[in-house]
This record gives C-alpha cells, structure tokens and sequence, in this order.
C-alpha cells in the first residue's frame, strides 16, 4: 500500500509539471540589452518592441506574434526642421534607435497584425514558408522593398500602408486584398495577378499610380478603391460587374471607357474628378449611384444608349455607336437565325438518320423473325415426317409380324387338319391284354403286337 502510494505521488508531481513544460519562454538577445521571447513549443515571437538594428530571428520562430516588434511611444510625429528653416513632411522621429533590418527564417509560417508596424525597416524578403500576413503588420514604417512569394494567400487590412513603397507585386498565390492595404504609400508601379478576383476598399487610395492595367480574373473594383490618386489611364476589363463608391474619385482621369460587364456604379464613383472629360458607359449598366459624377466640372460628353437618368448632363448615343449596336444586334439576329437553321437541319437529318435505322432495324427483325418461324417451321415438319416414317414403320413391322404370326398359325391350323384327317388306328394285343392305337403312323407299345 505504501508503495502505491509513493507511485501515485512521483505521477502526481510529473502530471503537475507538465504544463510548466509546455510553456516554456525562450529569450534571445536583439539589439544592446534588448531581448524578444519566443513561447515554445509553440514558436511565437512577441515583446520585441525594444529590438533595434539588424537581427536575425531565431530558427525556432514560428509565428511572428500580434505587435511584436510594433513601436508605441518613445517614438512620436513630428516635423523635422532643414538648415534653411522650411519644414519637411511629417515623419516618424525616434528617441531611441529602431528595428533597421530583419531576416525571417524559413520556419516562420504567419506574420501577425501590427507584427512590425512602426519600426525603422527599409527593405523586407518574406520566405515562402509564410501563408499570412496580418493587418498592418508593415504599417508606418520607411519600408521601400519588399518581396512577398507565391505562398502568401492573406494580406490583412492596411498591411502597408502609410509605408514608403514605391512598387508591388501582387503573388499568384492571391485572390483578395486586405482593405487598404497599401493606403497612403508613394506606388508608382504593381503588377497584379492573374488570381486576383476582387481589388478591395481603398487598397490603393492615395498611392502615386498613374496608369493600371486590371487583369480579366477581377470580377469587383471596391469602395475607393483609387480614391485620391493621380491615375490618369486605367485599362478595365470585361469581367467587372461592379465598382463601388468613390473607386475613382479625385483622380486625374481625362476619360474612361466602362466595360460592357459592368452593372453597377456606385455613390461619387468619379466625384471631384476635375479633369475627367469624357466617359462612355455600358447600355445594359442596371444601377447608377447617388452623385455619380458630383463637381467634375470638366465633363462635357457620356456616351451612352441605355435608359438609365441622372446624369450630369444629356447622355449622348454616337451615331456610329449606334449603327455598330445596330449591325451587331443584325449580325447577332442573323447569327441566332442561321444558327436555328442548322439546329433545325441536324435535328432533321438525326431523326431522319434515326427513323432510317430504326426502319432498316425493324426490317431486319422481321426478316430474322420470319427466317427463324421458317426454320421452325421446317424442323417441326421434318420432325413431324420422320416423326410418321418413324411410326408408318413402327405400323408396318407389327403388320407384318401380326400377318406372319397369323399365316404361321394358319399354316399350323392347316397341319393339324391335315394331320388329323389321315390318322388310323391299330389293334395292338398282348396276350389277353388288347390297346388301340390312333395316330398319323400308329406303332403298338412295346411288347405288343399289332393284330
């Protein structure tokens, strides 16, 4: 009992430590007396706000934690003051000396929402271990460069923005963008996927873009989307259905031509676009936002044949747009003709096909049928016949048996007439004894004499 007891105990007390175990925080140097811990076994980084400098983030790091290296104050906004006296932009000034560069190791699988926001880094190589990258988890910093690979599939809202980006690449990896993503940056170039389906709210709103190519696979341009940028050609697809509020407001914008896709056009869509002159709109477009086209003064022509109203001014329908809508609905009335036509000829030859070969199947069914009720025919009469040679046989052996058995009786009734007509009797005598004998050739007994 004792012994069990003083198991029970040594169990007890392994069972109790094990959480302990678990838990276990791991610290690493970063930067003068700076450290950042890492809770194991999970791999997650945090309390690194203090690190400054160049670091290389240990391998055992696998999730860079929820503002881990983010800076609150002692850093603060201000506007620094040139030798000459004129103001520069409002920047971030540091009071103590910041994260300047990182290297991310290949374990590291998610950085979280405001991971690196606020710190000193100009240039950033994500490894293509990562799958996630939080919500402004790059936010307010100088960051010029970054490289984001094809295994990134998340990018969170404002994830850059407010970042001294000058160029982006969007991963095939991505379907969506984090709403303003890249608000406030100085963009002058991205290259979008092909996966891309949906350019979200105010992802590059108030970046330097001036022209943009959208790939076919965007599908929605969202609220703001372009707010406030200097974009001056934009190349939209003809996959789009809707753009949003705002989308391109405030941009530089000389004219526009929608695609024939789009349905919907939300409230301001090109507000305050002041220079915008000239825009030609879809016929089939089903819904038009509240101040479409609010104070841009400079719009002097909408080429549009739909029956949709409130637009700034008299929409006009081109001549030439209108004998092309013309010639299109005739070639597409003719195209819809000729095509019943042929749908009409192969539905014709099939069931004139079909009706050919179910004749010609039922001709050869009755031919088979009849061919076979032939052969049954004549088997069950060769059957039949030698069924009746069989039995004719049969009939003419027992007549010939019965007529043999009756001759032979005949024969031998008549032998035995004949016999019995030329019997005689004889007198046979044996002292006194004296014996008739009758027959065909009458002989005495032995010992008799005949008389």
């Amino acid at each position: 009992m004792r012994k069990y007891f003083g198991f029970s105990v040594v169990w007890f007390l392994v069972l109790t430590s094990l959480p302990a175990m678990a838990e276990e925080i791991v610290t690493f140097p970063c930067g003068g007396s700076a450290t950042y811990k890492v809770q194991m076994p999970e791999g997650v980084l945090t309390d690194a706000e203090k690190c400054s400098g160049s670091l290389v983030i240990d391998k055992s790091v696998k999730i860079i934690g929820f503002g881990a290296f983010w800076r609150a104050p002692p850093t603060q906004s201000a506007r620094a003051t040139k030798l000459d006296g004129s103001k520069l932009d409002e920047a971030y000034v540091y009071l103590e000396p910041p994260l300047t560069q990182v290297s991310i190791p290949n374990s590291v699988t998610a950085i979280d929402d405001y991971a690196f926001s606020r710190t000193g880094l100009t240039s950033v190589i994500i490894p293509n271990s990562v799958s996630s990258i939080g919500s402004k988890a790059f936010s307010e910093t100088p960051l010029t460069s970054i490289t984001i690979p094809d295994s990134v599939s998340s990018i969170g809202d404002f994830a850059f923005s407010q970042t001294a980006l000058t160029s982006i690449e969007i991963p095939n990896s991505m379907s969506t963008i984090g709403d303003y993503a890249f608000f406030e940056t100085p963009i002058k170039s991205i290259k979008i996927s092909s996966t891309l389906t949906s350019i979200g709210e105010g992802v590059f709103s108030k970046t330097a873009l001036t022209s943009l190519a959208i790939p076919n696979s965007v599908t929605a341009i969202g609220d703001s989307a372009f707010l406030e940028t200097p974009l001056e050609a934009i190349t939209i697809p003809n996959s789009v259905v809707s753009i949003g509020s705002l989308a391109f407001s405030q941009t530089k914008l000389v004219s526009i031509v929608l695609p024939k896709s789009l349905k919907s056009l939300g409230d301001k869509v090109f507000a305050e676009s002041d220079v915008l002159k000239m825009i030609s709109i879809p016929d089939d477009l089903e819904s038009l936002g509240e101040d479409a086209f609010e104070e841009t003064v400079s719009l002097t022509r909408i080429e549009y044949c739909g029956k949709l109203t409130g637009f700034p001014i008299v929409p006009i329908c081109p001549a030439e747009i209108k004998a092309k809508e013309d010639a299109a609905a005739k070639a597409a009335a003719e195209l819809k003709a000729k095509q019943d036509a042929e749908v009409k000829a192969a539905a014709d030859k099939v069931a004139a096909e079909l009706k050919a070969k179910q004749e010609a199947e039922a001709k050869a069914a009755a031919e088979k049928a009849a061919e076979e009720l032939k052969a049954k025919q004549e088997a069950e009469a060769k059957v039949t016949a030698e069924l009746k040679a069989k039995q004719d046989a049969e009939a003419k052996l027992v007549a010939e048996k019965a007529a043999a058995e009756l001759k032979a009786k005949q024969e031998s009734e008549a032998k035995a007439k004949d016999s019995a007509a030329k019997k005689t009797t004889i007198t046979c005598v044996k002292g006194k004894l004296v014996k008739k004998v009758t027959a065909v050739k009458p002989v005495c007994p032995k010992g008799y004499k005949k008389k």
